[in-house]
């Protein structure tokens, strides 16, 4: 029950984070027109008149936002640190009064401090591999509730810039791969991008934008619910390499605005300190819901590709279509993506069955032996 409250404050406190943010971002006028914000942004304005407090002396949009995330903030904080601290406590009680002994004895010393009985081992193996199912199925709730909540849009906006700076990272990156240059990649306020390369295989770059997001969500994925452990040490990696890519390759868009560079370094700069400073249980919440969020966003953006391939308002620069034309002129952009989506489905289906269906398989036979 802890640890599903430990998960459940951390969550809340990512979510306040992110709403903070959102109100920075409103306060700093980066967010163009065309995008959902704005849409959000008059809703946030009209449950303010319903409160009542767009009467208040000195309110605006971002204060309403700051002032509102701040105290859920401060609650989240609280108590997950309450939450996180307390079983140390009393860990460290136990060991005292252990160490101590009864009044006048000496300690027994402890010869091999760190060694455990083989059944412990056992027991706390099985207790970290339930503990990750339940924060692997925390991170897909997460996930779903986002995306089937309108008046979640804002917080899904920034992990949609985030997706679109892997789709672009992949295009750089196969470039590198396949011995081609880089000048760099743009990530633009209303979700597209552009990466600009040269020489390399075009038959590897051009699929590795959708694919390499839905492969990067894969991976990140099977390694925070296979190595549960690791997650401080592969968020903390995660957050170095976005910073490197966004320092090497991160360009500002068309009209100058360094959306690229705020996501990149924003995002690895939070990985990276929640890797360094944060509890294991919060890592494999973040990594795990990135991983969810990436991954499923590739496929719904190749179902799209489909979608629009098949009724003709497909964009005529779009990877899908350039491929086809490139490459297998004899096939539809239609057959191009659906064999994109079925290959993106297929990484996400193993990551999820290696990453939690075996597992789960193996604790429920564990509870059938009777090994619970």
């Amino acid at each position: 029950m802890r640890m599903l409250l430990r998960a459940f404050w951390g969550l809340v406190l990512l979510l306040s984070i992110l709403w903070i943010a959102a109100g920075l971002a409103v306060a700093a006028d980066i967010m163009p027109g065309d995008t959902i914000m704005t849409e959000f942004t008059a809703q946030v304005e009209n449950f303010a008149s319903r409160l009542n407090v767009d009467q208040i002396e000195g309110y605006s949009t971002p204060v309403f936002f700051v002032a509102s995330g701040a105290p859920l903030f401060l609650i989240a904080a609280f108590f997950f640190r309450r939450n996180n601290r307390a079983p140390r406590s009393r860990k460290a009680k136990a060991g005292a009064g252990t160490a101590t002994g009864a009044e006048g004895e000496s300690a027994i010393p402890v010869p091999f401090p760190d060694s455990k009985p083989a059944q412990e081992t056992k027991g706390n193996v099985r207790a970290l591999r339930r503990q990750t199912l339940l924060i692997s199925a925390l991170a897909f709730l997460a996930v779903f509730f986002l995306w089937n909540q309108r008046e979640m849009e804002m917080l899904l906006y920034p992990l949609r810039l985030f997706v679109t700076f892997v789709h672009e990272a992949g295009h750089a990156l196969a470039a590198l791969i396949s011995g081609g240059q880089v000048q760099g990649f743009t990530v633009n306020a209303n979700g597209s991008g552009m990466a600009v390369t040269a020489g390399g295989n075009r038959a590897l770059i051009l699929p590795a934008g959708y694919l390499g997001a839905a492969l990067f969500g894969s991976l990140l994925f099977l390694l925070s619910n296979r190595a549960p452990r690791w997650a401080s040490g592969i968020a903390m990696a995660l957050g170095a390499i976005l910073i490197g890519i966004t320092v090497l390759y991160g360009r500002p868009d068309s009209s100058g605005v360094p959306v690229a560079l705020a996501i990149g370094v924003g995002f690895g700069t939070i990985i990276l300190l929640i890797g360094a400073k944060a509890p294991r249980i919060v890592n494999q919440l973040l990594l795990s819901i990135l991983a969810v969020i990436t991954a499923l966003e590739a496929v719904y953006d190749l179902k799209f590709i489909l979608d629009g391939s098949l009724n003709g308002t497909i964009h005529p620069q779009n990877d899908a279509v350039r491929f086809a034309q490139e490459f297998t002129p004899l096939l539809p952009v239609a057959v191009v993506a659906l064999l994109w989506a079925g290959i993106a489905v297929f990484m996400l289906a193993a990551a999820i069955y290696f990453g939690m269906f075996k597992p789960l398989r193996n604790e429920i036979q564990a509870v059938v032996n009777g090994q619970s």
